[in-house]
């Protein structure tokens, strides 16, 4: 079994199980960075008091274990226009933002959010300047230390903003903050067209602070191993390797045998 040291795994692979427990199991099969997702079952860490934050703090230092958290996405609208939502969304990613400054994590992945048109330019530029204004407002949460906050591209569904790595890239640059990246899933660029998950990898580049990878077929977001769907990883992974990519490599498959099959393929793929 190859060393998976150089890569994090989400606990999406282990939703059936508690979040305490899926921690528990993989750090059992030997992953040594973790990137929690906060949706479903595993929304409760939000809700852990200091106590427990404290014992999975020390679970981390005892087992070496680097940490991400991806931020919830249900009920979550960053680009929302003023509103009960839009705080209501503000709080939960600051309670995501000081879990994450306690746990020394490395990121905190985040969706932008919501529009009413997603094809629709305006529509994309008033989301944008949204987004860019709620982030603004997070960035204090982190300015301490060394987490960074990273806004993930997204599938190419109804409403969704930030299907168009360009539309993060314009949030990115207006920030213009060094404790803001991007997280670029390979999985849901490859949904937009046939090329554009390395077309717009390359513009990512200069923001990227981590990846999701799992492989699908081009139809729909299925979080497969790396090598069972369509996804040209041949590619993309040269292209990684020439810029000198050194952030977080995440694999985010639904199942947790699919993440170590991923970590042997891209190991023999590099």
């Amino acid at each position: 079994m190859r060393d998976k040291s150089g890569f994090a795994v989400s606990s999406y692979a282990l939703f059936e199980l508690p979040l305490s427990e899926a921690i528990d199991r993989l750090i059992a099969d030997g992953w040594t960075a973790i990137e929690i997702m906060c949706e479903d079952g595993h929304a409760e860490l939000l809700d852990w008091s200091k106590e427990r934050l404290t014992q999975l703090q020390q679970k981390g230092v005892d087992y070496g274990i680097s940490w991400s958290i991806h931020a919830p996405i249900s009920g979550c609208n960053l680009a929302a226009e003023a509103g009960a939502v839009r705080e209501q969304t503000l709080d939960t990613m600051k309670r995501c933002l000081e879990i994450a400054s306690f746990l020394h994590s490395t990121h905190v992945v985040m969706h932008a959010g919501e529009i009413a048109d997603r094809l629709d330019h305006t529509e994309r530029a008033r989301g944008g300047e949204n987004v860019s204004r709620a982030v603004q407002l997070l960035l204090p949460e982190v300015s301490h230390g060394s987490t960074v906050l990273t806004l993930e591209n997204v599938p190419p569904y109804p409403k969704l903003f930030g299907w168009d790595v360009g539309d993060l890239l314009e949030v990115c640059k207006a920030v213009d903050s060094r404790q803001l990246g991007l997280t670029y899933d390979v999985g849901h660029a490859h949904l937009i067209r046939h090329g554009y998950a390395l077309e717009a990898l390359e513009q990512a580049l200069p923001y990227l602070s981590a990846l999701h990878i799992s492989d699908n077929r081009g139809k729909a977001d299925e979080h497969l191993a790396v090598g069972e769907g369509t996804i040209p990883f041949a590619e993309i992974w040269p292209l990684l390797a020439r810029n000198g990519f050194a952030g977080s490599w995440v694999i985010e498959t639904r199942q947790l045998p699919s993440a170590g099959v991923s970590v042997e393929r891209i190991g023999s793929q590099r």
